[in-house]
């Protein structure tokens, strides 16, 4: 027999015994036929194929590489598996591309394609191979529910949902679909749905660690934390190492103020995973929030990389070392208005240390901040990195690891350190007190895209305190409010006056100038609080009990350190916002009797 028609019975064979899943024998009889014929890129594909049956991908990538310098088209497809083996997920997907390009009937290619491509964090390309891959096969539940996944990641929760719908017409005990379809219900706020959506599931698989640790998220914001310590207790028996499950549990061991419990658990997970940084991120919240500054603030250096979304400011310049630096020090604010605001009470202390400092912040603060630190030079923080000399550089929230290491480093300054417009207050105040009643500003919603649902209140809670006499209430609070104070007035009686020269989510050097001119605020946890506080207002904060409790608020005090002259009112578990109003009512009317002495 001549050595063509030879090499072609082993690989003929070869290929059998691989259909037959003898892929030892295979790779050895296809091996055969190479040394006999080398030029076919049949047989090398063949071997590619073979090895990364037997996990050796490094070695199938050589083999597919070849059958591919021989002409073999086909080969593509496994080369770009090999890639994803291998790691290398970039050059998989041109291969993939490639593969595609000559048969873009390729259902396992497209979806493969896509699986990498969610690897990269490139969703809307992952999203739109699983559309391809769900139009060629719309009976594939694998390649909906993957196209779910997508653009779950996308934050198109409701497209996703529809994509795990699909999956479970298909496949109605598809219990990741369930799991994920659940998921996407919470972001949503569907929290009733997706809970019944994840019983479902646990019926169907009563031990899914996944839908475990998702029922505890629910629960939790359901502010059901037995029960949903219990869930996740569950998920942990099954796998002891489980850093979802861990996770969820130290947030609610958090919420139930068991702090120790909490740090533990989340010093196991560093353990289990050193590069955790969301489990270091959420450690430096307790520790800060106990006030153990020397612990926290190196933690709170991890905010950055976790999953809170935040970004640094793209600055190179050297970070900032606390000390005097002959030079111009950068300082870029960060984390939104109120966090700008709060950290901000530490620019006296910079000053003294470094006095060249440039101040970047958000616009809406740039009038006020240029008022009140006039030693400062205050920028507003534009799309583009500020362009002029910098020697150091500093994000706002990290001054706390030089400035404020213990409680006896907050100076007390009780007038405040942020300075409103006087000719505008002045006005206002004439405006607002001018037949001598009290002037009392309210605030009520929280707009946080986390926890804000849980600091917000209603304005009819207020009713205890909209009671007072010799009071009028002003309308602190930023966004429309035009249909809340409608019905209060319908119903109650009560006016709460809205001043309409003053755009309270805009012009907060407006907004300044009004609180300037109220006896008092009562406000939930917003940035009405932080403005207030540092305007040096008498304040009441109504903070949430557990979810959603910022930790500058500390959870053993009763004064702010941050604004000597906030009162911070808890609630507590199971609590009605109306009775914390209640409370705060008695302590409103008692400072508005000594101020008529």
């Amino acid at each position: 027999m001549a050595d063509g028609a030879t090499a072609d019975a082993l690989y003929r064979e070869a290929r059998s015994r691989c259909q037959q899943g003898l892929i030892a024998e295979g790779i050895d009889l296809v091996r055969s036929a190479l040394v006999l014929d080398p030029s076919q890129a049949r047989f090398h594909t063949l071997l590619g194929m073979a090895l990364s049956s037997a996990g050796r991908h490094a070695e199938a990538l050589e083999s597919f590489d070849q059958a591919i310098t021989l002409g073999a088209a086909d080969a593509h497809g496994g080369r770009a598996d090999a890639l994803v083996a291998l790691g290398q997920l970039a050059e998989a997907v041109g291969s993939f591309d490639r593969a595609l390009a000559r048969d873009p009937s390729s259902v396992a290619d497209w979806c493969n394609r896509g699986a990498a491509l969610v690897d990269l964090d490139r969703f809307a390309e992952a999203a739109d191979s699983f559309a391809r891959a769900t139009a060629l096969a719309p009976a594939f539940a694998e390649a909906h529910y993957n196209h779910g996944n997508a653009l779950a990641k996308l934050a198109r929760h409701a497209d996703a949902i529809a994509s795990y719908d699909r999956a479970l017409t298909l496949k109605p005990d598809y219990v990741d679909a369930l799991n994920n379809r659940a998921n996407a219900l919470n972001q949503l706020g569907r929290l009733p749905e997706a809970l019944a959506g994840i019983e479902a599931a646990l019926a169907l698989a009563p031990e899914h660690a996944g839908a475990l640790v998702t029922r505890g998220v629910l629960l939790r914001k359901l502010r059901r934390s037995a029960d949903a310590i219990a869930s996740c207790e569950r998920a942990l028996a099954l796998k002891p190492d489980d850093t979802d499950a861990l996770t969820v549990r130290a947030d609610l061991l958090t919420d139930l103020e068991r702090f120790e419990e909490a740090i533990s658990t989340l010093d196991g997970i560093i353990a289990l995973k050193p590069e955790n940084v969301a489990a270091k991120w959420n450690k430096s919240l307790i520790c800060l929030g106990l006030g153990r500054f020397q612990v926290g603030w190196p933690l709170y250096e991890h905010r950055w990389a976790g999953a809170n979304g935040l970004v640094p400011r793209g600055y190179t310049q050297p970070r900032w070392n606390g000390g005097r630096i002959d030079g111009i020090l950068l300082i870029w604010g960060e984390q939104g208005l109120g966090d700008e605001i709060l950290h901000a009470s530490m620019l006296p202390d910079v000053i003294a240390r470094t006095p060249s400092v440039v101040f970047e912040v958000e616009p809406r603060l740039a009038p006020l901040f240029a008022r009140s630190f006039p030693g400062v030079t205050v920028i507003a923080c534009q799309p583009e990195l500020y362009g002029g000399k910098v020697d150091a550089q500093e994000p706002l929230a990290s001054l706390g690891r030089y400035l404020r290491r213990t409680f006896e480093d907050f100076p007390r300054c009780e007038r405040g350190y942020l300075v409103a417009d006087a000719a505008r207050a002045q006005a206002l105040r004439q405006r607002l007190a001018g037949d001598g009643r009290k002037v009392i500003g309210l605030s009520w919603v929280s707009k946080a895209p986390v926890g804000g649902a849980s600091k917000s209140a209603r304005l009819a809670d207020f009713e205890a305190l909209l009671r007072l006499p010799g009071c009028r209430f002003v309308d602190l609070q930023y966004g429309d409010t035009g249909e809340e104070r409608g019905a209060l007035a319908r119903d109650l009686g009560v006016v709460v006056e809205r001043l309409g020269d003053i755009d309270n989510t805009n012009d907060l050097d407006g907004l300044a100038a009004l609180m300037s001119a109220c006896d008092a605020v009562v406000t939930v946890s917003n940035t009405t609080a932080h403005l207030a506080g540092a305007l040096g207002r008498p304040t009441f904060v109504m903070v949430p009990h557990g979810y959603a409790r910022i930790w500058y608020w500390f959870h053993d005090r009763n004064q702010s350190p941050w604004y000597p002259r906030v009162a911070v009112r808890r609630q507590q578990s199971g609590q009605p916002w109306a009775d914390v109003v209640a409370a705060i009512a008695r302590e409103v009317s008692a400072l508005v009797d000594s101020a008529r002495d």
